[in-house]
C-alpha cells in the first residue's frame, strides 16, 4: 500500500471563518428549536396543574416586581426577539474566536514547518473494452 504525503502549510482563515460561522448557525438554530419545544411542554404541564408565571416566581422565592412578569408575560415577543438576535450575535461572535484560534494555527504551522498529512492514492477504475468482430 502505497501512501501519498502532503504538508499542510497553511489554512485560510476566511473560508475556516464561514465554516464556523455555519456551524455556530446551525447548532443555534438546532438549540432554539429544542429549547423551544422543551418550554413548550413545561408551560404546558406547569399551566394544566394551575401554574402560572406568577406562581412559579412565588415557589422560586423571587418576589412579583412586575419586571419580571412583564418580561415573561406581557413582553414575550420582545424577550424571544431578544433571545433570537443575542444567539445570532453570539454565534458570529464565536466564529470570529474560531478564526482567531485558526489564525493562531497558521503561525505556530509555520514557525514549525507544517503537518503531514497521510492520503491514500486514489483507485483508477479501470474499464474493460470490448472489441466487436
Amino acid at each position: 500500500m502505497n501512501i501519498e504525503r502532503r504538508v499542510l502549510k497553511s489554512i485560510s482563515e476566511f473560508s475556516m471563518f464561514k465554516y464556523f460561522l455555519f456551524f455556530y448557525l446551525l447548532f443555534f438554530i438546532l438549540s432554539v428549536i429544542v429549547i423551544a419545544i422543551a418550554g413548550l411542554l413545561a408551560w404546558l404541564g406547569l399551566n394544566s396543574a394551575g401554574i402560572d408565571i406568577s406562581g412559579i416566581f412565588e415557589i422560586l422565592g423571587i418576589e412579583n416586581t412586575g419586571i419580571l412578569s412583564g418580561l415573561f408575560g406581557g413582553g414575550m415577543a420582545i424577550t424571544i426577539i431578544v433571545a433570537i438576535v443575542g444567539g445570532l450575535v453570539v454565534s458570529v461572535v464565536y466564529a470570529a474566536v474560531g478564526t482567531i484560534m485558526i489564525w493562531i494555527m497558521n503561525i505556530v504551522l509555520k514557525m514549525s514547518g507544517g503537518i503531514e498529512l497521510r492520503f491514500l492514492p486514489e483507485k483508477k477504475e479501470q474499464t474493460k473494452v470490448k472489441i466487436s468482430e
